[in-house]
């Protein structure tokens, strides 16, 4: 799977039959504060991706 992280850093990472959010947690990456879209549509984090699959981290910003 290639996945394009929010600085537009782009890996290579093997699935592994994990979960968005197993992969997002792995990375320490806190899947409450990011969107995980595929082709261009927002995916859930309990998405098992494809391998050949492009997946792209947005991070969402608030403030209060």
């Amino acid at each position: 799977m290639r996945l394009i992280l929010p600085d537009q850093r782009e890996l290579q990472l093997e699935v592994n039959q994990r979960t968005i959010e197993e992969i997002l947690i792995g990375m320490s990456i806190d899947p409450l504060t990011t969107l995980v879209s595929r082709g261009g549509e927002i995916i859930p984090e309990d998405t098992i991706p494809k391998e050949d699959d492009i997946i792209k981290i947005i991070q969402i910003s608030h403030g209060g």
